[in-house]
């Protein structure tokens, strides 16, 4: 079994944990050390009790409260190649001493009870990444931060027992949104973001395949709703004939959330 926690998932800050029989770990830490601890106290946990935290690219957004993480623990960091090469250089030279691990995508990792495998994303970042994790007979994709579905992140997100997506913006609200033209441009490009549509076809997709456990994550804070999220799901799902009923479908919180997901 694997149990997880979006703690904050948005384009403030991203902070995930799992929880299997003999680890917990985090995904991210994109917030600050203090919001980490006030994370992890909400699910009853502390700091001391993390055995990893894997990195999926260097944006503020994934990596601001490392540093301090990092200065009070030991706990090892894992990502991909250029990624964990930019941490590391950032943390020698504010003198913090770290334990980061360089991973190549398609390459099998375990710790503990977990085995993850790295996957390449789309997204403007050194070296980004999503992640496939499984324990037992448990498995969990996640992928957020991309631009499209490539062929390389659906075929790791097929067949998965729980799926964490993102659905970043909806169309018309980036367009006639507050951004300026370069930022919307970059959002919207094949190194940016996933909209609502972009999700809800993806997830089309894995459901005729037989999945039928979502979680939607990283919604922008100003360019996106749950609402809007859900209706555009909804109408994409409808014109493809599929039965929302059979489907668990989720949204992680912008906010502090102690929300839990029990994946068997």
């Amino acid at each position: 079994m694997i149990n997880l926690h979006p703690l904050y998932s948005s384009s403030s800050g991203n902070l995930f944990h799992i929880q299997t029989q003999k680890s917990n770990i985090l995904i991210d830490a994109g917030v600050s050390y203090k919001a980490i601890n006030e994370g992890l106290k909400s699910i009853d946990k502390e700091i001391t009790d993390i055995n990893a935290v894997l990195i999926t690219h260097e944006h503020i957004d994934h990596i601001k409260g490392l540093p301090l993480l990092c200065r009070k623990n030991d706990i090892p960091i894992y990502a991909c190649g250029k990624t964990a090469e930019y941490i590391e250089n950032e943390l020698n030279e504010r003198n913090i001493k770290n334990n980061v691990f360089k991973l190549e995508y398609g390459q099998a990792y375990k710790i503990k009870d977990v085995e993850f495998t790295p996957f390449q994303t789309s997204h403007d970042a050194i070296m980004p990444c999503g992640y496939r994790i499984k324990s037992g007979d448990i498995t969990l994709a996640f992928a957020t931060d991309l631009g499209y579905v490539s062929d390389e992140v659906y075929d790791n997100l097929k067949n998965s027992d729980f799926v964490v997506i993102e659905s970043n913006y909806d169309t018309t609200m980036l367009d006639f949104g507050k951004y300026p033209y370069p930022v919307k441009y970059r959002i919207k490009g094949n190194l940016g973001h996933l909209s609502n549509e972009d999700s809800a076809y993806t997830i089309s997709r894995l459901a005729k395949n037989g999945q039928t456990n979502f979680l939607l994550a990283h919604l922008s804070t100003n360019n996106n709703t749950n609402d809007l999220v859900l209706n555009t799901l909804q109408d994409v799902l409808k014109r493809n004939e599929i039965d929302t009923s059979l489907l668990n479908i989720n949204i992680a919180s912008k906010e502090l959330s102690n929300e839990e997901y029990f994946i068997c």
